[in-house]
């Protein structure tokens, strides 16, 4: 059985950064997620963010799974983050990630999103399939090649 792939516009203000995410487990809330990223990741996601801006995009649409009309991002929660702090820049963890953010967002040409395609994906098991496929290696030509 195969099925297809559903794409979704879904508003920026309804995904929700994964406060349960893998890399760092259950955290408190969606604020200190962002922060773990920035803690372990600041470079990274400083240099996400200004590609995002030069591109005026994100490339690859995030995945997420929905929950009584809010969307939980499973794989792409730095495009995401990058993505609401570009919108919000008071929402970063320090003044100087807010600044940053802020002259950041001057840089956008054009309107800046308010929504951003996804793919929705409500099966749990699917959805673990997806990211085993992703972040596990290439798996003799099943995952991601490099």
């Amino acid at each position: 059985m195969s099925e297809i792939m559903q794409l979704r516009e879904i508003p920026l203000n309804d995904l929700r950064v994964n406060r349960a995410n893998d890399r760092h487990g259950e955290l408190e809330n969606e604020t200190a997620a962002i922060a773990w990223l920035f803690n372990m990741r600041e470079a990274h996601m400083r240099n996400l963010a200004k590609d995002i801006v030069e591109q005026g995009a994100i490339y690859e649409p995030p995945l997420v799974s929905a929950d009584n009309g809010v969307f939980t991002v499973f794989d792409g929660n730095r495009r995401v983050t990058c993505l609401k702090l570009l919108c919000e820049p008071t929402r970063a963890p320090t003044t100087q990630l807010q600044d940053f953010f802020s002259e950041l967002r001057k840089k956008w040409v054009g309107p800046f999103p308010e929504k951003v395609t996804c793919h929705v994906e409500n099966d749990r098991d699917r959805l673990d399939s997806i990211l085993f496929r992703r972040h596990t290696g290439s798996q003799n030509g099943v995952g991601q090649s490099t």
